[in-house]
């Protein structure tokens, strides 16, 4: 009887099964959207790397979200700022054109603008002491800053002055028009040396010189190649019944 190597599988053994190892499994949505080549991942590396950049060299996103939230942020500081400044005015205590006004000049331009106001805000949702509120609070910010040699200020200075005389030339009455704008011109041209001191109209001079440098000529060179001449030689005729001669 021949003995097999095998052992002979026992009544009530199950055979022996070899450890499975699972299968692996697909990596889950978050770590593929936040993963080094993911959309989150990649975005991060943009952040972590625009101040190695530089502005020129960010990303473009990183760009408009930066240019979006600082626009939001300026008009939300402007109109907080308008917002203030309104009401700094009207808590102001203001002249009127009877009180510390004995010449009536003041009144001469107040009058007009108050008058021009109050007609053409009628059916506006602003009333006519906050537009006159906005009106005296840009004059006075835009005369104290332009006397700063802001450049800005100095440009609202110039706005503010023309529509004050135009609004004194269209409210004032036909016969006294002429005077009226006289008289605003030139109390806004006298509070102009103060917004727009040290600015000056005159061109600046600009002297051009043209400066012509020859360059020196050079020698003429030419390329000359001398080749030897070969010596003549002398061919004698071939005779095969001759020996060479050792010559």
């Amino acid at each position: 009887m021949s003995s097999t190597p095998f052992p002979h599988q026992r009544s009530g053994q199950h055979p022996q099964q070899s450890a499975e190892v699972p299968p692996p499994t697909a990596p889950g949505w978050w770590k593929q959207f936040s993963g080094e080549h993911g959309w989150l991942g990649r975005r991060l590396h943009d952040i972590k790397m625009a101040p190695t950049y530089g502005w020129r060299l960010t990303a473009g996103w990183i760009k408009a979200a930066t240019v979006l939230i600082g626009g939001l942020i300026a008009f939300f500081a402007l109109r907080w700022i308008g917002t203030t400044l309104i009401g700094l005015a009207h808590a102001l205590p203001w002249p009127t054109p009877t009180e510390r006004d004995h010449t009536g000049l003041l009144a001469t331009i107040d009058q007009p603008v108050r008058h021009y106001l109050a007609t053409h805000t009628q059916t506006l949702p602003v009333t006519a002491a906050t537009a006159y509120s906005t009106w005296q609070a840009v004059g006075a910010v835009s005369l104290v800053l332009g006397f700063l040699y802001s450049s800005g200020a100095r440009l609202t200075w110039v706005i503010w002055g023309a529509a004050t005389v135009g609004m004194v030339w269209a409210s004032t009455p036909a016969s006294d028009r002429e005077v009226a704008a006289g008289i605003a011109l030139l109390a806004w041209a006298a509070l102009s040396l103060l917004a727009l001191r040290g600015l000056s109209l005159s061109p600046t001079a600009l002297v051009h010189i043209d400066v012509h440098n020859e360059a020196p000529a050079l020698p003429e060179i030419r390329a000359e190649i001398h080749l030897p001449k070969p010596e003549p030689t002398t061919y004698e005729p071939y005779n095969p019944h001759q020996p060479p001669s050792l010559n």
